[in-house]
């Protein structure tokens, strides 16, 4: 397969190290911190931000195996995204902004021939080993994903749920752990609808509707009438690690139902509201090798 062009979700991190576990502390009790104020405190606390910049590892499963990578970027609202990959594919940068660039992810490769392309965000090379497209690159998607299972999975009163305090990359956390369970419906595909097209339809994540339907290889593979499965959520498991000190995700981790990691994304140490500006996310900037 060919080599991903783009990459996903998250966000930041200054310096390169080792995975880590969320370490308990002595004190192991959530205290009068429920999940709904964690989750609150963190919408609350992205709202506030109006870019940042640092490091990301991610880590994604696909048919064969786990991925990792450790990415450079830096995000700035309105929505705009610059990458740069550290490993693999060093040298590999990407610019993405709506509206620029008749709507096309900007990328150059990082190795011989080291060509400038443009790519739709959705499209097969861009989506290459990735989970999530550009597009939805960003904490507050993270935020986003993670809260919107766990409110359904507690208003419906499945899963099971455990709040503790711990300390990650040096700092205080909350860890949320979760599970849920496997169930969904089932819905018809139309006429030429894409998985982009039900993912957008249904609300789901498109590649978690990929995952739970084994048939299908590429997102245009449904046919007329084909029965796709929707999981009513985005996995069987779910660890959410959120800083005390920002109130923002410093780890976001998904199991599968078959109990494997399914994705997980780290940034230990952010830096928010820096100042970032169009030259940050402009190919002609001289620091860039565009």
């Amino acid at each position: 397969m060919k080599n991903c062009l783009v990459a996903v979700i998250c966000i930041c991190l200054t310096s390169v190290t080792p995975a880590q576990d969320a370490e308990p502390a002595e004190s192991s009790t959530g205290g009068t911190h429920t999940i709904e104020q964690i989750l609150k405190n963190a919408e609350e606390a992205i709202a506030k931000v109006k870019d940042y910049q640092g490091m990301v590892i991610k880590r994604e499963r696909f048919e064969d195996g786990l991925e990792k990578s450790i990415l450079e970027f830096k995000f700035s609202r309105p929505f705009r995204v610059y990458i740069k990959y550290r490993e693999p594919h060093q040298g590999r940068e990407i610019i993405y902004k709506p509206g620029w660039n008749d709507g096309e992810v900007k990328v150059h490769k990082g190795s011989f021939p080291d060509v400038t392309m443009n790519l739709d965000p959705y499209g097969s090379l861009a989506m290459e080993r990735n989970h999530h497209p550009i597009t939805h690159f960003g904490l507050e998607n993270t935020i986003k994903i993670s809260s919107a299972n766990l409110r359904e999975a507690l208003k419906r009163k499945q899963g099971e749920f455990k709040v503790t305090e711990g300390n990650l990359w040096g700092q205080p956390v909350w860890k949320i752990e979760a599970t849920f369970p496997k169930n969904g419906h089932f819905t018809t595909a139309k006429e030429d609808e894409t998985l982009w097209d039900i993912s957008k339809r249904t609300g789901q994540d498109m590649f978690i509707i990929m995952w739970a339907n084994q048939d299908f290889d590429e997102p245009d593979d449904p046919d007329k009438g084909d029965k796709v499965f929707i999981p009513r959520y985005y996995g069987g498991r779910a660890e959410l690690c959120v800083s005390k000190k920002t109130n923002l995700p410093i780890k976001a981790s998904t199991w599968d139902w078959a109990g494997r990691l399914y994705e997980s994304y780290e940034y230990p140490e952010m830096k928010l509201n820096i100042g970032l500006t169009k030259k940050d996310f402009d190919p002609d900037n001289p620091k860039y090798n565009f």
